[in-house]
């Protein structure tokens, strides 16, 4: 019995250590790609996020700025061109623009889908 139990206080210690330098040499070439692969991936997400975070900004500015211009311009004239002329401006002006940049940019996602399209159709 001694002999067995002598066996096992032996044998696990060389069996857990063997094994850790196993799955170290085993996984450890592996790390560095996936690591590689998980920030780039996360740099491209980064990168779209803050364009579209540009874009988002951009609207604003300028829906801002014509706000600003079209008061200017509506403390200049008469009132009654005031309550005509704002029956032509919509209240929800940064939205409008935001569909109108969607919108051009769907267009051009569309334009170079049917380019790339046709090109492989071509080859």
């Amino acid at each position: 019995m001694g002999w067995i139990i002598g066996f096992l206080r032996t044998l696990f210690p060389r069996l857990f250590s063997g094994l850790g330098r196993f799955l170290l040499g085993f996984f450890g070439p592996l790390i560095a790609p996936v690591m590689g692969f998980i920030a780039q991936f996360f740099k491209k997400v980064g990168i779209l996020l803050l364009v579209i975070a540009a874009i988002g900004t951009a609207v604003q500015v300028m829906a801002l700025a014509i706000g600003v211009l079209l008061s200017q311009i509506a403390n200049l004239g008469p009132p009654w061109m005031l309550e005509i002329g704002r029956m032509f401006v919509p209240g929800n002006l940064s939205l409008c623009i935001t569909l109108l940049v969607l919108a051009k940019i769907k267009s051009l996602i569309f334009y170079w889908v049917t380019r790339l399209s046709e090109q492989f159709i071509h080859t």
